[in-house]
């Protein structure tokens, strides 16, 4: 069995929520794609405002790209993070 690799951020200019939302879609990726309402039951105690926030926070940042409500990682960011 192979031992699975985590990425880590180190960027402080990201909150809390988004942080957590780009790990969680980095570490976990059962799809590529995800919306805000797929996300939520993973942050029970964020609404979906505070989902769709960090959403675009990370967007914003270049971490994310978007088509329509569907969120995806920007797979040329991923060489800029780091490896735990």
């Amino acid at each position: 069995m192979s031992e699975r690799q985590i990425i880590t951020i180190s960027d402080d200019k990201l909150s809390c929520e988004a942080t957590a939302i780009l790990l969680r879609m980095l570490n976990f990726p059962d799809t590529d794609y995800h919306t805000a309402e797929e996300l939520c039951p993973f942050f029970e105690n964020d609404s979906l405002r505070t989902i769709r926030n960090a959403l675009n926070e990370l967007y914003d940042a270049g971490y994310l790209r978007c088509s329509g409500k569907t969120y995806m990682v920007n797979k040329l960011m991923i060489t800029q993070m780091k490896l735990a």
